[in-house]
């Protein structure tokens, strides 16, 4: 009987963005080869949320909550289950039936946490194992938001057996699984896990690389934009400044007699139209230079936005690469100390001898749907040839 498969995590603030990256597939991964996209639409959750964004829904419950102090920076937001089980199981269910097992799954774990603690329940069918990631609050029954309390030892141990036996009593071949125990290793390492805080981290750098290019090629633009509204405001000025001298001018008109004054009258009116243009051209320039003086002190302050914007991005950035990068760390000395634990002279004949009781139960169940395969097949031909030994009968009794 196939195994449940049953991984508890906890993610604190800075990890829940690529969470959720992950679980919806909003971005294509490079550095899981497992993801086959052409089978995402596939993909189905079955918890229906008001909201798609994972940290807004759990800030939204934590504001619920109306707690006294304040969330402390390094507090479990969110903790994930991972249930599932082996190929061999799945193989077995049909599609609708592999939904209703993640379906009781749900709900089993749904009245665990409470309903309104859910944020997603995302069934992924697009890799080697189907698999369900069930996320949620960390929620006590009290109020507090305490993922210790919740996930005890003996909480652990008490889930890892009850779901398989509800699962069971719901027509599910399933037995209980390794037991995980709070802050110690695991006995079998879950790779998706890691793979999955390394497609973060990975996933964080590159955002941070595309960020500082797009910040860079703003201020560039704003820069040049800026060049070009000093060059069109000294233009404007220089207009203005002649403008006014030509309005400061002071001209001298002869007196005018009865024998000039038709000469002084033109020369008066070409006066005051060459002022007039004067006055015009003041006029209009200094308005276009309030609206350039207008325009770049709305680019400087944008620029001062974005520059904010930018370092608290960098910020932030550093904040989470700096988790990612210790999860890492941890996982890598998880593995470490694991692989070093399989070369105890003691272990690798245990060890040893497990893969080959797996290597021996895949040839078996091989063996047995190969088994099962030709006698599918030869009961199929024993009904073709029942078929054509009873065509002649049925042609005689016709002839009758």
């Amino acid at each position: 009987m196939s195994t449940l498969v049953l991984h508890m995590d906890k993610f604190k603030k800075d990890a829940i963005r690529g969470i959720q990256s992950h679980n919806r597939r909003e971005r294509e991964s490079h550095s899981n080869p497992d993801i086959d996209y052409s089978r995402s639409a596939g993909n189905y959750d079955l918890h229906e949320s008001a909201s798609d964004n994972y940290a807004q829904a759990i800030q939204n419950r934590i504001d619920d909550l109306l707690m006294v102090k304040a969330v402390r920076k390094d507090a479990v937001h969110m903790c994930g289950l991972v249930v599932s089980s082996d190929k061999a199981f799945f193989d077995t269910l049909t599609v609708e039936e592999t939904r209703r097992f993640f379906e009781e799954s749900a709900a089993f774990l749904t009245d665990f946490v409470g309903r309104e603690n859910v944020i997603s329940a995302m069934v992924h069918t697009d890799e080697k194992t189907p698999h369900m990631h069930f996320l949620h609050v960390p929620v006590t029954p009290d109020g507090r938001l305490s993922a210790n309390s919740i996930y005890t030892r003996a909480s652990l141990k008490k889930l890892q057996a009850d779901l398989p036996i509800y699962l069971q009593s719901r027509g599910f071949g399933i037995q209980r699984g390794v037991e995980q125990k709070p802050g110690s290793a695991k006995k079998h390492l879950d790779t998706r896990e890691f793979k999955q805080q390394r497609e973060a981290l990975n996933r964080l750098i590159q955002e941070s690389e595309e960020m500082a290019q797009r910040f860079q090629k703003t201020i560039d633009e704003l820069e040049q934009r800026e060049e070009e509204l000093k060059k069109s405001i000294a233009e404007h000025e220089q207009q203005a400044e002649e403008a006014e001298k030509i309005l400061q001018e002071e001209f001298s008109l002869p007196k005018a007699t009865v024998f000039n004054y038709q000469s002084v009258l033109q020369k008066a009116s070409a006066l005051i139209t060459e002022q007039k243009k004067a006055l015009a051209v003041k006029h209009i320039t200094q308005m276009r230079m309030e609206n350039l003086q207008r325009e770049a002190e709305a680019l400087r302050q944008k620029q001062t936005r974005l520059e904010g914007e930018y370092a608290a991005h960098r910020k932030q950035s550093h904040e989470e690469k700096e988790s990612l990068e210790s999860q890492l760390e941890k996982a890598d000395a998880i593995m470490a100390g694991f692989l070093e634990f399989l070369r105890l002279p003691e272990i690798r004949p245990l060890h040893l001898d497990f893969l080959n009781r797996k290597r021996a139960e895949l040839l078996q169940r091989q063996s047995e749907r190969q088994e099962a395969e030709a006698r599918q097949q030869s009961e199929r031909e024993r009904h073709i040839q029942q078929e054509l030994e009873a065509v002649p009968q049925r042609h005689r009794s016709r002839m009758r």
